[in-house]
């Protein structure tokens, strides 16, 4: 069995988010070496020096390609300067792994898409829920049959939950923020696109934010229906999906699947959720590393993750609007 090679990644925008990349890549250095972060802040760049001892650290995009050798680079600015940095980026041939959401709007990812596809590299977002929450469990005990035909599912998200900094100032919050995971999980999970949704979504007096705290949604995903409920401005603190089928259910969350039958109760434990985020994040990473070095196409790649903004940028047209939105083959 070969062994795989060792990338060499720079890190792009060490803001709070770059913590999780960093710790998740440290622990794989026989895969990952990371090798150059790049932040306009002298504060954020000595941190990056001082806490994980990185010592190539640059205040630009542009002295980074000039300074150092690096084939992947992992872009985690704020997603509204995203599609400067890689553009850059692209035309230097560097690999892209995206923090989410990908892009503002599905017309700036789809150009995102473009760029990379035009610059022939491959582009991966950190839809990293895929493992640091219990979605792959689940999604195999539904194509396994275990419950037979998915009939609904049942999502809520409710915490406490303020920020500072950018994303206080967006106009679009909770759901570009964690809302994005879980349209994501629902594609996942279920190997299929949606048809349509309706949204509301409200803003907490109590919380100092411009963009939503709450919502509401319904998603159809052919004949299943999804209901998913946000907040984070509740007191009350709860994660969990429900998955009924028409042989069983699945209940799962962070830590595991459950799988209620008429055998009884299995359980099936998530190995990712103990590790935390850090591991999903590099985990996210080899996947895309492991299609540039096979030549393939990752699994979380952006022209796949088009779709998950589609439900992200629907739900919010559906909230302004109050109407429903379609898809067509899961695009707007």
């Amino acid at each position: 069995m070969s062994i795989p090679p060792k990338h060499r990644i720079a890190v792009i925008g060490c803001g709070v988010v770059s913590e999780m990349h960093f710790r998740g890549y440290l622990a794989h250095r026989d895969r990952v070496e990371v090798v150059a972060a790049v932040d306009p802040s002298a504060d954020r760049r000595r941190w990056v020096t001082t806490t994980f001892g990185i010592s190539e650290t640059f205040d630009s995009i542009g002295t980074a390609l000039e300074g150092v050798d690096f084939d992947t680079a992992v872009v985690s600015t704020p997603s509204h300067v995203r599609l400067e940095a890689v553009t850059e980026l692209a035309a230097s041939g560097k690999h892209l792994f995206v923090e989410k959401p990908l892009a503002d709007s599905v017309e700036s990812a789809t150009e995102i898409v473009g760029i990379a596809a035009g610059a022939n590299v491959e582009l991966a977002v950190n839809q990293n829920f895929r493992y640091h929450y219990a979605f792959t469990q689940a999604r195999e005990a539904i194509r396994s049959g275990r419950i037979g035909r998915p009939v609904s599912i049942d999502h809520r998200e409710l915490m406490w939950r303020e920020v500072v900094g950018w994303r206080a100032e967006q106009q679009h919050h909770a759901l570009s923020v964690m809302g994005v995971h879980w349209f994501d999980g629902f594609r996942y999970m279920l190997d299929r696109e949606a048809d349509w949704l309706t949204a509301t979504t409200h803003r907490s007096p109590l919380q100092a934010v411009m963009g939503e705290t709450d919502a509401s949604v319904h998603l159809r995903f052919g004949d299943v229906g999804v209901n998913y409920t946000h907040s984070f401005a509740s007191r009350i603190e709860s994660v969990e999906t429900i998955v009924v089928g028409e042989q069983g259910a699945l209940r799962l969350d962070y830590d595991q699947v459950e799988i209620h039958t008429s055998d009884g109760l299995e359980k099936v434990i998530n190995p990712w959720s103990g590790l935390a985020k850090p591991e999903s994040a590099y985990l996210g990473l080899n996947d895309l590393l492991t299609a540039v070095d096979r030549g393939t196409k990752p699994t979380n790649s952006g022209r796949d993750n088009l779709q998950t903004l589609s439900l992200l940028e629907g739900a919010y047209r559906s909230a302004v609007s109050g109407e429903t939105v379609t898809f067509s083959e899961g695009l707007l």
